[in-house]
């Protein structure tokens, strides 16, 4: 009856205010106790109908500094202040009257981390000019071009640092913009992680003429996959596992297409990461939300009705040539979230929340409704 009365007086004062912006569920709970393994997501999607307007349920609350810092053990519940609803927190075990002193990195993340770690962690798209530069892989000391840890292997550059961790990478994918066909950069595929070690300069040509290169021995870290001669070797930058995104709405129109995925696979679905043709320079940044959608079909109109696809190539020729009068363009429909997690300056990487219908490649990824 609680639980009926609060929906009442939710939906009775707050849904003018809240009709284009923060809807809550019909069937949200009372209270919710947060468990080791949840994710902010997951909790805003038990309460709201978009989940990344979260911030909301947390705006104007005096308990809370930061909604991000939610740990395990914390009691949500779902109250109504000045017609507003908010979530409120309190920790379910009993403290004494002391400071409570809590580890940040013990809060639950926004998205679930074992899905983006990699792509967090470590480059994945670079410039072409980048690689121009990389030291390289050169061999193994038996002529082996399999190369793997405890194999003794080196690799010739310019300043390498003793002692410092690179990547191993490999030339993936290169991305070409679907429509512009502009160069948006290279998929840079991670290979292994390696530590330089003995590091000695080798003379080029007459000692006169004073060049030299770095020629380091190669500790194998971290394996992923074989390394191979002519790898490129990037430094690893130093930095702590970003977990917390702040989620928004695009602040201006965004038309964005998926261009390319982590699994490589037709059909995508949820948690799978896909990489979008708009990066930093276009306004893309971590945190922002953006609908999939699919593209109306297009539909020729003739003595014959049917779809643009399935038409002969004098039909398709022909609408193309007068495209107002035999042809309907269907419109585009919704079938998934998405949430971007990380940005380059001409592409950027989003992990898919929820999808509807298998997601594809060339979908769009737009303003969500």
């Amino acid at each position: 009856m609680k639980k009926i009365l609060l929906a009442l007086v939710t939906a009775a004062i707050t849904w003018l205010a809240f009709a284009d912006d923060l809807q809550l569920k019909n069937d949200f709970p009372e209270s919710y106790v947060v468990k080791k393994g949840d994710t902010l997501w997951d909790i805003s999607a038990k309460y709201l109908k978009n989940p990344w307007l979260w911030p909301k349920l947390w705006q104007s609350n005096e308990q809370v500094d930061n909604p991000h810092l939610i740990y395990p053990g914390d009691k949500l519940s779902l109250v109504i202040i000045d017609g507003v609803p908010q979530l409120v927190r309190k920790p379910m075990v009993k403290l004494s009257p002391t400071v409570r002193v809590v580890d940040k990195k013990d809060a639950i993340p926004t998205l679930p981390t074992a899905y983006i770690r990699n792509f967090l962690t470590h480059q994945q798209i670079i410039d072409e000019d980048l690689l121009a530069g990389a030291p390289r892989v050169t061999g193994g000391a038996d002529l082996t071009r399999r190369l793997t840890s405890n194999m003794e292997m080196y690799a010739r550059g310019d300043n390498l640092v003793n002692g410092r961790l690179y990547g191993v990478y490999r030339k993936g994918n290169h991305y070409i913009d679907p429509e512009t066909k502009e160069d948006l950069g290279t998929e840079a595929v991670l290979v292994s992680v390696v530590k330089t070690e003995d590091i000695q300069k080798v003379q080029i040509g007459d000692a006169e003429d004073g060049k030299t290169f770095d020629l380091a021995s190669l500790k194998v870290v971290q394996v992923e996959r074989e390394i191979s001669p002519g790898d490129y070797l990037l430094p690893l930058d130093d930095h702590e596992l970003p977990v917390y995104f702040q989620p928004h709405a695009p602040g201006a129109l965004v038309d964005a297409r998926i261009i390319d995925s982590s699994r490589k696979t037709r059909a995508l679905g949820k948690f799978d990461v896909v990489v979008l043709n708009k990066g930093a320079r276009d306004g893309i940044d971590p945190g922002m939300v953006l609908d999939a959608r699919r593209d109306g079909a297009t539909v020729l109109m003739k003595d014959k009705v049917e779809y643009k696809e399935d038409a002969s190539v004098f039909d398709r020729w022909f609408s193309s040539n007068k495209p107002s009068e035999v042809t309907v363009v269907q419109p585009s429909e919704a079938i998934g979230h998405m949430m971007v997690f990380r940005t380059f300056d001409k592409l950027s990487l989003a992990l898919i929340l929820k999808a509807e219908k298998p997601i594809r490649e060339m979908d769009t990824a737009t303003n969500p409704e």
